[in-house]
């Protein structure tokens, strides 16, 4: 698990740095990033044989529609960059609310598909699906937050 972790933390850091380079390379980080992920499940997710094309159909949907909210999510990571030396309370305020509303997106999906993947398997398997979607999601996070500066760290 800590290989994973590692190895997704070196591709989306390395994704961070691209934020400003062509498409081309968004997709190509995009195509890595899922095939991990999809690793990751595939070898955690301990699925009968019966549970597997239906575990797969969900979370086919859960992955499509989680890269809007990823696109926003590094959208406004993107204006962080450009703004937190010079950002002022409202920037401050505004940044946040974003950032709180793409969260209770992220929060809504999550909780709709852990409805659609508990009715169709069972609730053990669709909590064990978040458990392990929150350990990837959280260790991103980090190292999200632990490269960035926090706002006002620059100002007097």
């Amino acid at each position: 698990m800590k290989k994973l972790i590692t190895i997704l933390s070196i591709v989306f850091l390395s994704s961070l740095s691209l934020l400003s380079n062509a498409q081309t390379q968004d997709e190509l980080f995009n195509s890595v990033f899922k095939q991990e992920k999809r690793a990751y499940f595939s070898e955690n997710m301990h699925l009968k044989a019966d549970e597997f094309d239906k575990f797969w159909t969900i979370y086919g949907a859960f992955e499509n529609e989680r890269v809007s909210i990823g696109t926003e999510r590094i959208n406004l990571l993107k204006t962080y960059v450009e703004k937190y030396e010079t950002m002022s309370n409202e920037d401050a305020d505004a940044f946040m609310k974003k950032w709180l509303a793409v969260d209770k997106k992220e929060d809504a999906m999550r909780v709709k598909y852990y409805g659609k993947m508990k009715k169709d398997l069972g609730a053990k398997t669709a909590a064990h699906f978040l458990q392990l979607d929150d350990y990837i999601q959280t260790a991103i996070k980090f190292e999200i937050l632990d490269e960035l500066p926090f706002i006002g760290e620059f100002s007097n």
